[in-house]
């Protein structure tokens, strides 16, 4: 498969594993960089084996690696070994970004660290992801989302008094961090075109990540002293005509943030006098109202009166809605090891030069040798006849 895009001609050695790194050297290589994979020989990353069937979990494809690493190369090397880390450096001359996802030290005990690389490479951008950065107090502590949204403060935000602290029920944090160091790359990118001979040492935290999305809550904590709390459903506008609802057969999602919002709301349920009622009592009346139809009627209603509102949908109802049939936000991926087409992500915007069909991801090691031989091939000395 021909590979285009902005992209196309950079080469990406990636020493991350699990979802974060991944997840980001996975948008890069659907903007069309070549990015290697350099794996462990005992294959351990966790996610290769997590998700999808029993078959597939058994050929180091599962869903989670399926998800995030379509058109990827894999090159399998011991990097505790001297040949290893030898043929790495050798890459690494060849590369124009190296990203790593080890606890701070890893690199420098395996040899493979920003100093040692830019000695072989002039303008490497090198990019490290942890959980709390290269230095503070927690540097060397191991970090995983659940364990990012418990400090980041997300937690202590998200849920009732009755359920507790409640974490996002998917790996937010990890992907948070991972959109994070795309923009770190690309703006690497950028500043190479300024200053073309020059290496680039990037870090990103998920810790600073997840606390820089949040800045709207610490401000007015730094500006008012008052904190965030479990507060359910309740909106971040904290109206009272925004908020989860339970309807006939399920339930509905509504942001009447502004005053013509509320106000619209209220004609359309034929109660203007909630406009002016005690917020508890607008509340306490829009959930007895909203029993009365289904959640679909409730959509339409509210719609046609230019309310946002939605019914909660499963991930499975989202994928089948209408919505997203044709979005080029998920392409066709096929999978010859498992047999199987599948629907898969790709980037979540739209260009002209985005992928329209998506190259699979590899079996751990698939191209090891492939590579390897071509390194050995252009360090050759040319013969002449």
């Amino acid at each position: 498969m021909t590979v285009t895009g902005p992209l196309s001609g950079i080469r990406v050695l990636d020493l991350t594993h699990v979802l974060a790194g991944p997840y980001a050297t996975g948008q890069l290589a659907l903007m069309g960089a070549e990015v290697i994979r350099i794996e462990r020989p005992e294959n351990d990353d966790f996610v290769r084996t997590h998700g999808g069937t029993e078959a597939m979990r058994a050929k180091g494809l599962g869903a989670s690696f399926l998800s995030q690493n379509s058109g990827k190369k894999s090159v399998v090397l011991d990097l505790k070994s001297d040949t290893g880390r030898a043929a790495f450096l050798d890459l690494a001359a060849t590369a124009d970004i190296v990203t790593e996802n080890f606890r701070p030290g890893v690199t420098e005990r395996l040899g493979v660290d920003y100093d040692t690389l830019r000695t072989r490479r002039e303008n490497i951008i090198y990019a490290s992801l942890t959980g709390f950065g290269p230095d503070g107090p927690l540097a060397g502590r191991p970090a995983y989302d659940h364990i990012l949204q418990g400090m980041c403060g997300l937690m202590a935000m998200t849920g009732t008094d009755e359920s507790g602290p409640m974490r996002v029920g998917m790996p937010i944090a990890d992907y948070v961090a991972g959109q994070v160091l795309v923009s770190a790359l690309l703006a690497a990118l950028l500043e190479r075109a300024r200053h073309p001979h020059t290496p680039q040492r990037l870090h990103v935290s998920m810790l600073e990540a997840m606390t820089t999305l949040m800045g709207t809550y610490a401000l007015n904590h730094e500006t008012t002293g008052q904190l965030r709390g479990l507060d359910g459903n309740r909106a971040f506008s904290d109206s009272p005509f925004s908020g989860r609802f339970d309807t006939l057969d399920g339930q509905l999602v509504i942001t009447a943030n502004t005053p013509a919002q509320a106000t619209r709301l209220c004609t359309a349920l034929a109660r203007p006098d909630l406009l002016d009622a005690p917020a508890t009592e607008a509340e306490t009346t829009l959930k007895s109202l909203f029993l009365e139809k289904t959640a679909a009627d409730w959509e339409d209603v509210l719609a046609e009166a230019n309310v946002p509102a939605a019914r909660i949908l499963t991930l499975s109802e989202t994928m089948a809605h209408p919505q997203l049939a044709d979005s080029p936000a998920w392409r066709p991926m096929t999978q010859p090891e498992i047999g199987k087409t599948l629907r898969a992500p790709a980037l979540p915007f739209r260009a002209a030069w985005a992928p329209r069909q998506l190259a699979p991801a590899p079996t751990c090691g698939r191209d090891t040798a492939a590579i390897l031989d071509r390194l050995t091939s252009q360090e050759a000395p040319n013969e002449t006849a």
